[in-house]
Formats: C-alpha cells, structure tokens, sequence
C-alpha cells in the first residue's frame, strides 16, 4: 500500500500526491479569500504571496529540491532573459495591433494621452505591479511547478524522458486553459487559444530551465494588451488605459469582448511570439 504514495527510491511523495497538496492548499487559500469577499487587486498581490510561499513548502517539505529546480535562480542573466521576454510579448502583441489595423478591423482612440498626469500614471503603474503578480502566481504554477512534478510522474522507462515532457506541457497548458473558462466572455476558442499560450510560454522554460523568459512573456502579453493598446484582456477590461481600441472587424479574428485571445488574432500572435523566441535563444541568448 505505501508504494502507492511514497516513493522509496527517491525517499519522498509520489508527484500525483506532492502536486495534490500544494494545489490542494492553492485552491483553498482561493476559496477562502473569495468566500472573505477579499477581491480585487489585493487578492491579486495575495495570491502572488501565496504562491512565494507554497514554492518554499514544495522545495524544503515536499519535493525536497532547490527552489533553483523551479526556474528561479536569479542572476544577471536571469534577468536579462526576464527583459528579453517582456519584449518578445510587446513586439508580438504590437503585431497583432498592426495586423487589427491594416486590415482596418480597429479603431485607436489616443484621447488618454490628454489625460496624463499624476493620478494616470499611477493608475498604470498599479496596473503594472498586479499584472507582475498575475504573471508571477500563474507561471510559478502553471510552468515551474506544474510542469516540473507531472515531467517526473510521467517518466516512465518505455516513453523516456521527452515523452514525459511533452505530456506534462500538454496536460498543464490545458488546465492552465480550463481555469479562464469562468472568465467573462469565454468561448471554447478562448479556451483553446489560451492552452496553446500555456504551451508557448512553457517552451522557453523548458529550454532555458528557467521561468524568466515566460515570466516577461506573460507579463508583457497582459500588459501591452491591456494597459497600452486597450484591447480586452481575457474578457477583462483594464481600468487604466494609454490608449482606448474598438475592435470592428470579425470576431472570429478579433476575438470580440474576450479580448485576441477568443479569435485567430490571438492564434497568430502567439506563431509570432514563439517565432521570436526561437530566434531570441538561438541567436541571441549566450
């Protein structure tokens, strides 16, 4: 009977029960924070605060690793790749705007630059910080720690190593997908769309055993999305904007009210992004 829980070899938890109790814990502290009626942005710093502290608990009491092994082993060229990422996900993004309006599916609106001041700059700066604790909480998750335990429980002798790899990017891109159903205005494309965004951002994490360049990735995707171009971001609209766009052209490319990532627009963004990663690693990451 212990076999079934306790792996003798490795002298700790089988993955199936490492990565069950700190979901277990992460859906609960969720629960309890919805079930408070804490909200909004302070949830969202929380949640961050609750994930820091369920990698020290994954790494000292369960999985007994290196926080290292999770991707966060922060150095200069850490960071470098956490700036590279960010710019990835901008150019990508201001692609996908590019695309919006040579097709002439988007109306701009720059009114918000007559607004800049104090309290607007700070509006986005706020912006900022949550999206960086958004991006932190989901990518520690989702990629580090995710990815990491369902790789060592699908490796079996027979499929080898990449197979469990492979498998693990598929099945935690698509929870990462299923989670944004709730969101408002998601569709079954949304859904898709923002699994196959699991698996983008999983790639240079993979390749680089690091979570930086996912981190910029993710943080930028939002923000440029939201905070500069106005574009909903997964059925959210962002209270502070640069700049206000109305989508006119078909949903089926737009996305709608969902934001790109519900249309082909999203699809096409995220070739571009991977495109620019294969270049970003090969070429320029030494």
């Amino acid at each position: 009977m212990k076999i079934l829980f306790y792996n003798s070899y490795e002298n700790r938890l089988r993955s199936f029960w490492r990565i069950l109790i700190i979901t277990s814990i992460l859906l609960l502290s969720i629960t309890l924070f919805g079930l408070s009626g804490f909200g909004g942005y302070g949830f969202t710093i929380v949640m961050a605060v609750v994930m820091a502290a369920l990698l020290w608990l994954g790494a000292h009491k369960i999985d007994y690793r290196p926080v290292s092994q999770y991707g966060l082993k922060f150095s200069g060229k850490w960071f470098c790749d956490f700036l590279a990422g960010n710019l990835l996900a901008a150019l990508a993004m201001g692609g996908i705007v590019l695309i919006h309006i040579g097709m002439g599916w988007i109306d701009i609106n720059p009114e918000n630059f007559s607004q800049l001041g104090h309290q607007f700059y700070l509006g986005l700066t706020t912006t900022l910080i949550i999206m960086m604790a958004v991006s932190f909480w989901e990518e520690t998750y989702f990629r580090s720690y995710l990815i990491k335990n369902l790789e060592e429980g699908l490796h079996f002798k027979k499929t080898g190593k990449s197979m469990a790899v492979i498998g693990a990017v598929i099945l935690s891109s698509a929870i990462f997908g299923m989670t944004h159903l709730g969101n408002p205005n998601a569709t079954w494309i949304s859904t898709l769309n923002i699994s196959i965004a699991g698996m983008v951002f999983a790639y240079p994490y993979i390749i680089t055993k690091s979570i930086a360049i996912p981190l910029g990735m993710h943080l930028s995707w939002n923000y440029f999305q939201g905070a500069v171009f106005g574009l909903p971001v997964s059925g959210n609209q962002f209270e502070h904007m640069l700049m206000v766009a109305e989508t006119t052209g078909p949903e089926t490319f737009t996305g709608g009210d969902f934001g790109p990532e519900a249309g082909a627009a999203g699809l096409l963004g995220l070739m571009i992004l991977l495109t620019l990663n294969e270049v970003y690693i090969t070429v320029f990451r030494k």
